[in-house]
């Protein structure tokens, strides 16, 4: 099936879910003074990604002179966080948090920055995404998709959340069902691992891991806790094993459809909150790893990285090969 068809589809999908939930209104809609802006989230109410989206709409008033007006909707309200991206591409959404594993539906490229154990540290990080590989796969995204990168967030550290047992080695993936985001960097990791990849959209995590449709999950420590994961995983494992970007992403045709100035005003807010975020990130992060443990109640354990590395590690070319991305990952492992 072609990507075409199948948006074509999605379409259809997404508009029926809209109009049954209330929610479903053109990208552009003009009220008497400010033209509203719908950016959509899958993430919770305290989560970071939902603080800065916020923040994004308080500057933006601001900047924009009170002619731009964004309602932020939250907690999957549009759906998950594919859901989200398609109907920001498709514009039945004006902006979206989405992030690089699921716009290498649009551009394939755009799934190396998620390739597990790829950065020395979040330094490293924030070069790549703020460099030419970010500007160059933003680019792209903007022509195959339809879609503008307006910042680029942090989605942190990934680690693994299990049910019955830790992980101290990568051999204890062997068999496990493990829910993973619906991206194909995502299950090729995992895969890799020896584990069972099961993509299912952030909604329904806990009630799989309730259920036990799948044995553990991977995400980042606010998700954990915000989707209340320790609740019914005992354990959490330290793999670290995926430093995520995140970012606002907005419709091309509804930027266009904007004057200089406020297409100036929301990229300025963009990159003030995405600087904000960031820096509030660590410290937000070991916030959040305290409160699994202590009210959560949690094990927590870090096991050694450097085998986990080693076993992934050919993942790297192999990926970025069949994502005719070898001359991406080169400029990201010399960033």
């Amino acid at each position: 099936m072609t990507q075409k068809m199948w948006t074509r589809r999605r379409f259809g999908q997404v508009a029926a879910a809209g109009a049954a939930a209330g929610l479903f209104m053109p990208a552009i809609a003009r009220g008497q003074g400010a033209t509203e802006i719908r950016l959509a989230l899958h993430t919770a109410l305290d989560s970071e990604q939902n603080i800065a989206a916020n923040a994004f709409a308080d500057k933006l008033a601001d900047y924009a002179g009170g002619s731009l007006k964004v309602t932020v909707l939250p907690a999957a309200q549009m759906g998950g966080q594919r859901e989200i991206v398609e109907s920001v591409s498709l514009g039945v959404l004006a902006m979206g948090y989405g992030e690089s594993g699921l716009y290498a539906a649009y551009v394939p490229q755009f799934s190396v920055l998620a390739l597990a154990y790829l950065y020395a540290d979040f330094a490293h990080w924030e070069r790549v995404v703020d460099g030419p590989v970010g500007q160059d796969l933003a680019a792209r995204l903007d022509t195959a998709g339809g879609m503008r990168v307006v910042n680029y967030l942090t989605g942190g550290y990934r680690s693994t959340f299990l049910r019955d047992k830790p992980v101290d080695v990568p051999e204890d993936f062997e068999g496990v069902k493990i829910r993973l985001p619906e991206a194909p960097v995502f299950v090729r990791t995992f895969g890799a691992l020896g584990a069972s990849p099961t993509p299912i959209p952030a909604p329904e995590m806990y009630s799989a891991l309730q259920t036990g449709v799948v044995d553990a999950m991977e995400g980042s420590l606010e998700t954990g806790f915000t989707y209340k994961i320790h609740e019914v995983c005992k354990y959490l494992s330290l793999t670290q094993h995926i430093l995520l970007d995140g970012s606002f992403v907005i419709n091309s045709g509804f930027m266009d459809g904007l004057s200089a100035d406020e297409q100036a005003a929301i990229a300025r807010a963009g990159q003030e909150v995405a600087a904000e975020q960031r820096a509030a990130h660590l410290e937000r992060n070991a916030m959040w790893q305290q409160r699994l443990v202590e009210e959560g109640g949690v094990t927590l354990n870090e096991p050694d990285l450097a085998p986990f590395m080693e076993r992934l590690a050919p993942l790297q070319d192999e990926f970025a090969a069949e994502s005719q991305a070898t001359d991406i990952l080169a400029q990201i492992r010399a960033a």
